[in-house]
C-alpha cells in the first residue's frame, strides 16, 4: 500500500441519520476505506444527511425514490438562498454516487439521478473567486496584527504557498525545511492526491521561528505543526473548523465579511498570474489537476486582456497621431 494512503474515519456523530441507516452507513464506510480525504467524507456525510431528512419528511424509503422525487429535492435545495450553485451541484452528486452504489449492489434497478445527473438537472454556473481590493487588504492586515503569532504564521503560509484550508492545518513539523524555506504538501491532504513542494517568504520564516519557540511551550512532540492553545483542546492539532472560526473572526474585525480561509490562496494565485507566470507553472504550484481551474486566475488577473488592450491602443494611437501629422495611413 502507498505511503500516501490514509483511511480517515467517518464522524458518525455529525451525521446521526446516516449512521442509523444501514445502506448509507455501508456506502460511507466504503468511501472511507477508499482513502478519500476528510473534507470529501464530511461533504458526503452532510449531503446524505440532508437527503435522508428530505425523505423522512415525505415518508419515502431510499429504494422508492424516483426521478420526480429527485426533482422535488433539487427544488428544495435551490430554494435555499444560502446554497451556491456549486453546493447544489455537490449535494446532487453525492446522491448520484450513492444510488450508483445501490444499483451495483442490486438494491435499485435504476439511478433516479441519472449517470451524470448533476449536469443534466442543474445548469452549472462558475463565478470568478472574490479577491479583496486594496482597502479590504489593508483592513484585513490591520485585523491580523491583533492575532497571536500562530495565526499570523498560518495566514502568511496560506498566501505564500497558496495553501488550502486542509493542507494548511495538516502541515507537520517534518514538512517544513527552514534552511531552504520550503513546505512539503503531502498528497493525502490535497485534492489532487499529489505531493508538491512550495516556498515561503523570509517574512514568514521570521514569524515561524517565533512561533516554534511558542510551540515548544505548548507541546514538544513532533507531529502537526499548528497546535491549539484553547483550554478544551490544549496542545491538540488545530482543526479545519477552528481555523474557519479564526478566519471568520478576522473578517468581522476587519469589516470584510467575504474574507474566508480560501481568500489568501485566491489572492496568491491571482498575483502569480499578474506576475506573468505560465498557466502550467501556476497549476503545478497550486496543485490543480486541470489547467481549466487555473484559467480562472488568469481571467481574474486580467493580464491577457490588458496586453491585448495595450497593443491595440498603441496601434490606434500611432495611426491617429500619423493622421494628425499628415502622414499617409
Amino acid at each position: 500500500m502507498s505511503d500516501n494512503f490514509v483511511v480517515h474515519p467517518v464522524r458518525w456523530n455529525r451525521c446521526p441519520t446516516v449512521a442509523a441507516h444501514p445502506l448509507c452507513r455501508a456506502w460511507l464506510t466504503l468511501q472511507s476505506h477508499r482513502g478519500l480525504s476528510e473534507n470529501t467524507l464530511n461533504a458526503y456525510s452532510r449531503g446524505l444527511e440532508v437527503f435522508l431528512r428530505f425523505l423522512s419528511d415525505r415518508q419515502l424509503s431510499v429504494p422508492a425514490v424516483t426521478r420526480v422525487h429527485i426533482g422535488t429535492y433539487l427544488a428544495s435545495l435551490q430554494s435555499d438562498r444560502c446554497l451556491s450553485n456549486a453546493a447544489v451541484q455537490q449535494r446532487l452528486t453525492v446522491v448520484r454516487l450513492f444510488y450508483s452504489y445501490l444499483v451495483e449492489e442490486g438494491v435499485c434497478k435504476k439511478n433516479p439521478v441519472g449517470q451524470d445527473g448533476s449536469r443534466a438537472l442543474v445548469r452549472r454556473s462558475r463565478k470568478l473567486p472574490w479577491i479583496p481590493n486594496e482597502g479590504d487588504r489593508q483592513a484585513i492586515l490591520t485585523a491580523t496584527m491583533q492575532e497571536p503569532v500562530r495565526n499570523r504564521v498560518m495566514l502568511t503560509f496560506a498566501y505564500d504557498a497558496g495553501l488550502r484550508r486542509e493542507e494548511l492545518c495538516s502541515l507537520c513539523t517534518d514538512d517544513i525545511d527552514p534552511s531552504r524555506r520550503m513546505i512539503r504538501v503531502r498528497a493525502e491532504n490535497t485534492k489532487g492526491r499529489r505531493d508538491r513542494v512550495v516556498p515561503y517568504s523570509p517574512t514568514s520564516g521570521k514569524l515561524l521561528m517565533q512561533y516554534l519557540d511558542r510551540r515548544r511551550a505548548v507541546g514538544r512532540k513532533r507531529g502537526r505543526l499548528f497546535l491549539s492553545e484553547s483550554r478544551r483542546n490544549y496542545s491538540a492539532p488545530i482543526s479545519i473548523w477552528s481555523w474557519s472560526k479564526i478566519a471568520l473572526r478576522i473578517a468581522k474585525h476587519a469589516g470584510v465579511p467575504r474574507f474566508t480561509t480560501h481568500t489568501l490562496r485566491h489572492l496568491c494565485l491571482t498575483d502569480l498570474a499578474r506576475a506573468g507566470w505560465d498557466i502550467h507553472e501556476i497549476a503545478t504550484f497550486a496543485g490543480h489537476r486541470s489547467v481549466q481551474t487555473t484559467l480562472l486566475y488568469i481571467h481574474l488577473s486580467g493580464r491577457d486582456l490588458a496586453r491585448k488592450l495595450t497593443a491595440t491602443m498603441a496601434q490606434i494611437r500611432a495611426r491617429r497621431t500619423g493622421m494628425l501629422a499628415g502622414l499617409p495611413a
